[in-house]
């Protein structure tokens, strides 16, 4: 349990004699001033500046040195300089960092944490946790110490094939991170040439269809999710899949403000969909009343739909639906992205209309021509194309 340091408000500004004074006592203390800085003493009898800021909402704390080596002027210049990086929006712990490693990034270690400065507030928290782990286990082991100017194409390539052996995906990704990191040292001018050896020292990847549910097969599927003990929430995301023709990550990520129940549509946001491009979908009578249920049941408490079990601010975890095709005896034979191509196959058998199809599936055109200037968004027709799926599925559970 952490203790509250208690403060010492000041009526006045702080002086050099007040802060040469202050007198240690049992449990620390603060002498604080205006605009986030303080002295902490310590029962030891060290004294340290200190500034609290808040940014974004966060709350974040900033080491400016200690007195007496720090006077109380120093400190006063320090706090304003970290003030206005605040204000200009920037966090002055991280500005800190920043301005040690630009002053040794002759190391690959140095380089990479410079470079992961500069870009980790783009991206999602799992793909930071991602690369983390990628250059922990495959990069940094070997190349932290060395200096940059003395890594080579050559081993680079000789250690991207050595993990290929083993995680092809991984050294793709290692790939893909080497030739940032060069990029990176290129923009400070620490190299003229990047290192990084091309694409095709790693073999192409092979291109993998997900298992798909005949549709003959659909039915059996379905009665077997209806009869099955399985969490009613788990049981509807499964179904929402089926429903939507929506991706796996996309449904068991979902948020209530996401939907629109009167309206029947679900507006998935671009920073959640593979093209980044946001995605509207049209929700069938089924979809809707299965997401009646589902907020009547969970009281729509929890900002997700389908909430994590351990920690309900997360959602469902992402195998979670894999498991239910494996419970049902469905494993072998489909996965939850596989619905999607079971959607695909059975419109395009009735000769339904392809741009309609993919405009359900959210995919690209292929034809970016024609894409350029067909801007029709297909709204009415995707309704009734996913309404007749809906139907089809409840006649496929239905028919024995």
């Amino acid at each position: 349990m952490t203790t509250a340091i208690p403060l010492r408000e000041n009526s006045r500004p702080l002086t050099e004699t007040r802060v040469k004074n202050a007198k240690p006592n049992p449990r620390p203390y603060k002498l604080v001033e205006p605009g986030g800085l303080f002295l902490l003493v310590q029962p030891s009898g060290t004294k340290l500046w200190r500034y609290r800021f808040k940014l974004n909402g966060i709350e974040g704390l900033l080491a400016l040195g200690r007195y007496p080596d720090t006077t109380l002027k120093r400190a006063r210049e320090l706090h304003q300089d970290a003030r206005k990086l605040v204000a200009d929006g920037i966090n002055p712990v991280h500005h800190r960092q920043g301005e040690k490693l630009q002053t040794n990034l002759s190391t690959f270690g140095n380089l990479a944490a410079s470079w992961r400065l500069v870009t980790d507030g783009r991206l999602r928290p799992a793909t930071i946790k991602q690369r983390e782990r990628e250059l922990k286990n495959d990069l940094l082991p070997k190349f932290q110490s060395r200096p940059v100017a003395s890594i080579t194409r050559a081993e680079l390539a000789a250690h991207l094939t050595n993990v290929e052996k083993r995680a092809p995906e991984t050294a793709r990704n290692l790939r893909t991170h080497l030739d940032a990191i060069f990029e990176h040292a290129i923009d400070v001018g620490l190299l003229t040439a990047n290192p990084t050896p091309p694409r095709r020292v790693l073999a192409t990847r092979r291109s993998t269809h997900h298992l798909s549910l005949p549709s003959e097969r659909m039915g059996n599927f379905l009665r077997a999710l209806d009869a099955s003990r399985i969490n009613p929430e788990t049981r509807i995301a499964m179904l929402m899949v089926l429903l939507t023709a929506c991706r796996k990550n996309e449904v068991i990520g979902a948020e209530w403000k996401e939907f629109d129940l009167k309206g029947k549509s679900w507006t998935i946001p671009a920073a959640r969909m593979k093209a980044k491009q946001e995605h509207w979908v049209p929700l069938s009578e089924q979809a809707v009343e299965l997401l009646q249920e589902l907020r009547k049941d969970t009281d729509g408490k929890h900002l997700h739909l389908f909430p994590n079990r351990v920690d309900p601010t997360r959602p469902m975890a992402n195998r979670s639906l894999n498991a239910v095709l494996e419970r049902l005896g469905y494993g072998g034979e489909s996965t939850p992205h596989g619905m999607r191509a079971a959607f695909s196959t059975h419109f395009n058998k009735l000769g339904a209309s392809v741009d309609v199809i993919e405009h359900c599936l959210a995919h690209a055109p292929v034809n970016r021509v024609r894409a350029a200037y067909n801007r029709h968004a297909y709204h009415d027709e995707r309704r009734s194309m996913l309404q007749a799926w809906a139907d089809y599925l409840d006649h496929q559970r239905n028919e024995l």
